[in-house]
């Protein structure tokens, strides 16, 4: 099971529940920083089980 992930260079500006929420089975805690223009954006997930 995975309890941290990290993306860079996402390209993207923002990200849906939805779409957080079918990354993983475990809860997780996001947070990212959108992209500017076509470059950048950085996603973080750690599992809130875990983590506090």
């Amino acid at each position: 099971d995975i309890d941290i992930v990290g993306l860079q260079e996402t390209i993207r500006q923002d990200f849906s529940i939805h779409e957080l929420h079918g990354l993983s089975r475990h809860p997780f805690s996001w947070q990212w920083l959108p992209a500017s223009g076509l470059s950048g954006g950085i996603l973080l997930g750690v599992r809130e089980d875990l983590f506090s």
